[in-house]
């Protein structure tokens, strides 16, 4: 019977750790962010809004653009025009699979309201 028992804890445990193996990183990596920061810095060379890097976090990556006032569009109407103007096409295929299984979000901010207006861009792999 005790015999059974450990059998049985040894195979929950090997199972258990199998199933940690196959599992993703819940954070993106350094070389997945340096692809979207390769993406999106070229698009801020001049002008006077800014990009400021991609970090990880929690739902997937955000892109950090830093504007210089605030922008006279409702929280709405900034998240279309983010989306029509600085997310990466839905056709970029190669793009959004290389930052798989990870989601993208711009995040842009100024220095007086020192809070960000969190726009997601739309992916051919999420909805």
């Amino acid at each position: 019977m005790i015999c059974r028992f450990r059998q049985l804890a040894l195979i929950t445990f090997v199972l258990f750790l199998s199933a940690c193996s196959e599992h993703v990183d819940e954070y993106a990596q350094r070389p997945t962010l340096k692809k979207v920061d390769k993406v999106l810095a070229p698009q801020f060379v001049s002008g006077e809004w800014r990009y400021r890097g991609a970090r990880a976090i929690e739902k997937g990556i955000a892109a950090y653009i830093q504007i210089p006032d605030r922008i006279e569009l409702s929280d709405n109407q900034q998240r279309e025009y983010i989306q029509m103007t600085i997310c990466p096409k839905i056709e970029e295929m190669a793009f959004w699979e290389s930052i798989l299984p990870y989601k993208l979000y711009i995040r842009t901010y100024n220095y007086v309201d020192r809070n960000y207006v969190e726009t997601y861009c739309p992916s051919p792999f999420h909805n």
